[in-house]
């Protein structure tokens, strides 16, 4: 008389546990195979962060970060920025800030007259030169770019200035999204064609004659000496090479008050 498979099972289950450790089946069923083995491969690669307060950009930026550039004013009245040659005097910001600004935006490389580092609420709107208050801004995106936002910072000036907007309002439209203002101001999606000019003109011999058109519209890139008031062109001795300087228009530089560099 054969014993029941299940005593069979049982008694086979108590040898295994003693002895070889072979699991009981039913004849026809295999048992699955133990689970392989991991070996650790390398570590995964992963791709490198910038740091803390940093940002990696593959092209120039047409707003500012608000993490890095919110805003920042001084305490200023409606007499002290429309007071002609104000934002002159205000104006300093050190070589070294500038390098900062561009190493927190990712900007590793950049040629003469492709940025400027620029104050998001402007300092003739009572804008600060607290590195808060500092962008690299391109010169050659289109079509929004620095030309067009200098012209909304005129405008907007202007308003100011004649009593037709409150100065605390200029600020924080400009500063919340200077192209959303433009748009609001001068009533257009796009940029007017006369506000978005040229591109700015590289430290070449070339640059002494770009273009006489640009000229005679006052859209030559000069370079400012903010140290000693003065201004110089394309193909100037000094042009681009001051310690203290940033670069704008010919227009934008006599506005400020802002004298021409003579016998360079």
């Amino acid at each position: 008389m054969k014993a029941p498979l299940t005593s069979v099972c049982l008694v086979g289950l108590g040898l295994a546990m003693i002895g070889s450790g072979m699991a009981c089946r039913s004849a026809g069923t295999v048992a699955p195979p133990p689970p392989p083995v991991r070996t650790p491969g390398p570590p995964a690669v992963l791709p490198e962060q910038p740091a803390p307060g940093t940002m990696a950009r593959n092209s120039p930026p047409i707003l500012p970060d608000p993490n890095l550039t919110p805003g920042d004013t001084l305490d200023v009245t409606l007499e002290d920025v429309c007071t002609p040659g104000y934002s002159r005097k205000v104006r300093h910001v050190p070589i070294e800030v500038k390098r900062q600004v561009y190493a927190e935006y990712g900007i590793r490389h950049h040629r003469p007259g492709e940025y400027e580092v620029d104050h998001l609420i402007s300092l003739e709107l009572g804008g600060s030169n607290s590195i808060r208050n500092l962008w690299p801004e391109s010169f050659e995106t289109q079509p929004w770019n620095a030309r067009v936002k200098d012209a909304l910072e005129n405008e907007l000036h202007r308003l100011v200035c004649s009593r037709q907007l409150d100065l605390r309002t200029a600020q924080q439209e400009i500063a919340t999204n200077w192209i959303a203002a433009y748009k609001k101001y001068f009533h257009t999606d796009r940029p007017r064609a006369r506000d978005r000019g040229r591109s700015a003109p590289q430290e070449t011999a070339e640059t002494d004659t770009t273009s006489e058109g640009a000229a005679a519209e006052g859209n030559v890139q000069v370079w400012v000496n903010t140290r000693s008031g003065k201004y110089f062109r394309p193909g100037m001795r000094h042009y681009g090479k001051t310690k203290e300087g940033q670069f704008m228009s010919e227009a934008e530089a006599i506005r400020q008050g802002y004298r021409a560099a003579k016998g360079d």
